[in-house]
């Protein structure tokens, strides 16, 4: 993931400006200390090149799950054993849950309040 993210930045100046401000605005005159955890929870523009990242580019594209019960989903009865797949990219990149899915777009993860739909981002 980490060569995504330095393909990313590389191919999106405007990207790598603004990452580049929010970094100086945290470490402003000592560039070389150690990162803090207070430090880390201020980037809120690196994380979300790191999310828009894992959005285009899932670690995993299958996820499995496996109820052991009778259960319904989506309107459907499943018997007890029944396996799902999940394809994380497809849901990922399905424009019924993300604008223009497959634009890089990090400030999408900026959006005051944002959250995106449930089920639709899965890291």
């Amino acid at each position: 993931m980490l060569s995504f993210i330095v393909y990313y930045i590389a191919h999106n100046p405007d990207v790598k400006k603004k990452m580049l401000k929010e970094i100086d605005s945290i470490f402003q005159d000592d560039k070389m200390r150690p990162i803090t955890k207070d430090d880390f929870y201020s980037l809120s523009y690196c994380e979300a090149i790191v999310k828009e990242v894992a959005r285009i580019h899932p670690v995993i594209h299958l996820l499995t799950r496996y109820i052991d019960k009778p259960n319904k989903v989506a309107e459907y009865h499943w018997p007890a054993d029944s396996l799902f797949l999940i394809n994380v990219k497809s849901v990922h990149n399905n424009d019924d849950y993300w604008e223009e899915p497959n634009k890089f777009n990090p400030d999408r993860w900026i959006v005051k309040n944002f959250e995106p739909k449930k089920g639709s981002f899965l890291m």
